[in-house]
């Protein structure tokens, strides 16, 4: 099944982008605080569509402890990506599951443990849009290489089959 069924939060970003980045993160995850700003430089840094296809697509997988926190780190401290809405709780959580991707203090409610739970957070994980095969779970790595944002979108770009 498609990724924009089982998802609906996804569906305009997989039909708008090349790429897709899940950015599973919290405001107060003191390894996700650098991450962030660094995501935001990237996704700054991508070139402008003639056919209205962004290179990339962010779409936020909370991990806050409130609507509050989360609408509050998303002000302060993302770029202008997409999230999941916190009051969206199953898709939330079912993103999480899908990938094996939460916070450890989540990991036990959602049921990803004894070897589920894949990553942590943060985690950015970066999807082929067409196909939507996953390029790398380790998009953190990639992003956090550049101190200006520029190149990495090119790099998960060189890696989609022609």
């Amino acid at each position: 099944m498609k990724l924009g069924a089982l998802f609906p939060s996804l569906s305009k970003p997989l039909a708008s982008s090349r790429l897709l980045g899940l950015y599973y993160a919290s405001s107060w995850c003191p390894d996700c605080t650098p991450i962030t700003p660094a995501l935001g430089r990237v996704y700054a840094a991508q070139s402008p569509s003639d056919e209205g296809i962004k290179e990339l697509e962010i779409v936020y997988v909370s991990s806050d402890r409130s609507a509050e926190q989360m609408a509050d780190s998303m002000q302060k401290t993302h770029g202008p990506w997409q999230s999941i809405p916190y009051e969206n709780v199953d898709e939330r959580s079912s993103l999480k599951c899908h990938f094996g991707v939460c916070a450890g203090m989540e990991a036990s409610a959602l049921g990803l443990t004894g070897g589920k739970r894949k990553f942590g957070i943060p985690t950015l994980i970066i999807l082929d849009c067409a196909t939507e095969e996953i390029l790398t779970m380790d998009g953190v790595a990639d992003v956090m290489k550049s101190s200006d944002g520029t190149g990495v979108i090119a790099g998960w770009i060189g890696a989609l089959p022609n």
